[in-house]
């Protein structure tokens, strides 16, 4: 029980990477914080940690709102009194219809011919809105989050702190600018605050995973899928079980001489 007697708030813990985070740091004795803008899912991973037989409450909010990411430190502090590990993990990906169709189709041309000629068409139909959204929700939330958690844990001068980036923010990823440059500016948050409080006994730093098998990914058009599993040499999409191991070790005292570094468990595809 690595993290016993320790207090964890994972946000976007609703499904996929968030909730496979969220159970095993309870596997591990956490008590567990469950985020979500869906309260009903975050109140369903909440219970079966619980049934379980770990300790978690749900605690929705939309991080992408600093008053609302307010009140819910406020509530799960007033319980748990503490916090000893934040993940921020909470993301969107928006992609429109002509987007997904584009991707197939360049997807198709590559495998055919080696090259793809369809333009995208992502970045210069992309609405206001949806490019604000996706910053606020990632780099926003990442943020507000990371801003509480620090009132915490300066004074205590200990914790951990887990950005949930992408290889999409290392590589970039055809037909979504908006989700790319918010992973990268988790990144750069990443290195900056890791050199603020690193002499304050926190270690922050992040996760950058390459294509795993979630709902986020489960949209993305067949042959595009097909081919980016041709271009992981292990063949394969990852499982959130195999990232929550990786934040499990990030949360985990065997990390502490960890400061800003962005690990990516990836199959291969960046090295």
């Amino acid at each position: 029980m690595r993290l016993a007697d320790k207090v964890a708030l994972v946000t976007g813990a609703g499904s996929g990477i968030g909730r496979a985070i969220a159970c095993a740091l309870a596997r591990e004795g956490a008590a567990v914080a469950v985020n979500d803008i869906r309260e009903d899912v975050a109140s369903q991973v909440s219970e079966e940690i619980r049934a379980a037989g770990g300790r978690a409450m749900a605690v929705p909010a939309d991080v992408a709102d600093g008053r609302q990411v307010l009140k819910m430190f406020t509530r799960f502090l007033s319980v748990w009194n503490t916090l000893d590990v934040l993940v921020n993990n909470a993301g969107v990906l928006f992609m429109d219809a002509h987007v997904v169709e584009n991707l197939e189709a360049a997807a198709a041309e590559v495998l055919t011919t080696g090259r793809a000629r369809t333009a995208l068409e992502a970045t210069k139909t992309m609405e206001d809105a949806t490019w604000r959204r996706t910053i606020a929700v990632h780099l926003d939330g990442t943020f507000h989050c990371t801003r509480e958690a620090l009132k915490v844990m300066e004074v205590r001068r200990a914790g951990k702190i887990i950005n949930i980036a992408s290889i999409a923010g290392t590589t970039g990823l055809a037909g979504a600018p908006d989700y790319s440059a918010a992973k990268a500016g988790i990144i750069g948050f990443t290195r900056s605050v890791a050199k603020e409080v690193a002499g304050l006994g926190i270690q922050v730093n992040a996760i950058a995973p390459g294509f795993i098998d979630t709902p986020l990914t489960q949209a993305l058009p067949p042959k595009a899928k097909h081919l980016l599993t041709l271009q992981t040499p292990v063949g394969r999409f990852g499982t959130a079980d195999e990232i929550a191991a990786v934040a499990l070790y990030l949360a985990s005292p065997e990390s502490d001489f960890v400061i800003g570094q962005v690990i990516s468990p990836n199959g291969g595809f960046d090295i």
